[in-house]
This record gives structure tokens, C-alpha cells and sequence, in this order.
């Protein structure tokens, strides 16, 4: 059975791009428009792995990244980031994920476990280049 992926993305054409990308790499793709529908689409499939566009309407990809990190059915999903955050806002995004610590950081390790919550599996900027989101994929899907 291929590994499933989770594409959330506001824009169709990313998610059908991803999509058959994915496809013709042997995984299936699924689709979801925003966090919301995201985080829906993630307690239903419970896909593998999940392709997360960060500024999104109704739940940011940072709220839905947070949310999914908090519940332990969902926390253990590899996330890798899709964005052009930083070509619109200048700021490398993938540098400040990874250095940012949580202000309940202590608090939430001691009560979950959990030690990477405010850090992707992977990153990747817009526009999106076919070898580098399979190689995210092979990448995450490793760890």
C-alpha cells in the first residue's frame, strides 16, 4: 500500500502539482484547502506524512502545526513545511522555526514527552521543485 501525504494548501494548483508529483513517485496524495479542513483530513486518513503551506485562511499552518503536535494521536506525523512565507515577508521562516523556543517549553516536555514541538521534519520554499519534495518526503518519512 503506497504511503499516504497530506497536502495543505489554500491554492488548488499546489495541491494538484504536489499531487501528481507524489503520484508519480508511488505515494498518494490528499488534499485539504486550509488548517481546518487540515486538521479534519488528518483525524480521518491518518496519513504518513504531511505537507503543511503555513499562511492559510480560517488556521494558519503554524495553529494547525501546534494543535497537531499537542494531540498524541497526531503528534508523532512527520510535518514538512511548503511556503513562500519568506519571499513575501523576507524572513527565512526555516531558520526561525527551528530557533524559536516555546515560552512553556519546560512545561510541555515534562507533560508530553515530546521535545521537537516547534520544529518541521522538513522545509521547502516556493516555488516547489519536483526532486526536492521527494526527497523531503524520503527524508521524513526516514526519521
Amino acid at each position: 500500500m503506497p504511503k499516504r501525504i497530506l497536502i495543505v494548501d489554500d491554492e488548488p494548483d499546489v495541491i494538484t502539482f504536489v499531487s501528481a508529483v507524489l503520484e508519480e513517485s508511488g505515494y498518494t496524495g490528499i488534499g485539504a484547502k486550509d488548517g481546518v479542513e487540515g486538521l479534519e483530513v488528518l483525524r480521518k486518513e491518518k496519513p504518513d506524512l504531511v505537507f503543511l503551506d503555513l499562511m492559510m485562511p480560517k488556521k494558519s499552518g503554524i495553529t494547525m502545526f501546534q494543535e497537531m503536535k499537542r494531540d498524541p494521536s497526531m503528534s508523532n506525523i512527520p510535518v514538512v513545511v511548503i511556503t513562500g512565507v519568506s519571499e513575501v515577508t523576507g524572513i527565512d521562516f526555516r531558520n526561525f522555526m527551528y530557533k524559536q523556543p516555546l515560552r512553556d517549553e519546560k512545561k510541555f516536555v515534562e507533560t508530553t514527552g515530546l521535545t521537537k514541538y516547534t520544529i518541521p521534519d522538513g522545509y521547502i520554499e516556493k516555488p516547489l521543485d519536483p526532486v526536492e519534495l521527494i526527497k523531503a518526503v524520503k527524508e521524513a518519512l526516514k526519521k
